[in-house]
């Protein structure tokens, strides 16, 4: 994959075709975007990274199509498309001076209508203040039966009641993890269809560590009983488009009139013309 292939299908068209509502900047702050690396730069993330990876690889291994994107915090520092069997393949990251195929931001991606096939957003939903604005995006850049895979944090679990100290201090709060049934409702809303949801990373974890050096039997047990309190979540939906078909009479309806007959409004009833000749 170089610049030049990059090029050719990541058309940047801001003047042509700007989504709706759109926002020119991001809002994946820095700090965000550090507190989410670092927690997957720590021993307990490093682990809690490969599981996911083999998550997406499952997901992903089926899906076909051109051209491929990985966006959020991830993109540029590890690729979850490794195994996929989409061969052009795009990264694009906000940040500067990282590896990355196209320069921009989840809220408004480079990219024009319908071109992608396969989207997988790392944490994109967790560190910005517009959620619904980068799945509107990828809805729009998503090929009719495209796919989209979303990474993020859940609420439920250690990780998630990590959040209460911001309780009531939430401007120190660098991420806002959403539920699954919220995420879920807001892709229905848009026309997605929740294809599969897996939860993973099931043990506590403190500063990068885990808290117990026997628990990995909930991720044992969690793993085998598919609960849905893991600290990472996948989401895997794909994009329907209903296809409107009109439907054809299924007989033919037979004319009231037919030819050589008028009506006659004073009697209610057909009379034949005169012929000329008969006159």
């Amino acid at each position: 994959m170089n610049r030049t292939d990059a090029n050719i299908i990541c058309i940047i068209q801001m003047d042509k075709e700007k989504s709706l509502n759109v926002t020119s900047t991001t809002s994946l702050s820095p700090a965000a975007i550090n507190a989410c690396r670092d927690w997957y730069a720590s021993a307990a993330g490093q682990i809690t990274l490969a599981r996911v990876q083999r998550i997406v690889s499952g997901m992903s291994t089926d899906i076909f199509g051109y051209y491929a994107l990985e966006t959020g915090v991830l993109a540029g520092k590890h690729s979850f498309l490794e195994e996929s069997r989409i061969a052009s393949q795009f990264s694009l990251g906000a940040v500067e001076g990282e590896p990355v195929s196209v320069r921009g931001t989840p809220e408004h991606l480079p990219f024009s209508l319908s071109n992608l096939d396969l989207v997988i957003a790392s944490h994109a939903l967790d560190c910005t203040d517009h959620p619904h604005q980068v799945l509107r995006e990828i809805e729009r850049v998503l090929v009719p039966e495209g796919h989209c895979i979303l990474i993020a944090f859940n609420p439920i679990s250690f990780r998630g009641l990590g959040q209460l100290r911001y309780l009531f201090k939430p401007h120190a709060r660098h991420c806002q993890f959403y539920s699954t049934f919220r995420v879920r409702e807001w892709l229905s809303v848009l026309g997605f269809e929740v294809c599969e949801i897996v939860s993973t990373g099931f043990c506590p974890v403190f500063n990068g560590h885990y808290v117990f050096k026997q628990d990995r039997w909930l991720d044992r047990l969690g793993s085998k009983f598919r609960l849905m309190t893991g600290n990472v979540t996948i989401i895997h939906a794909q994009k329907k488009v209903s296809n409107m078909t009109p439907l054809l009479p299924s007989r033919k309806v037979k004319p009231v009139l037919r030819s050589g007959m008028v009506v006659n409004p004073g009697v209610g009833r057909f009379v034949r013309k005169e012929s000329n000749d008969a006159k």
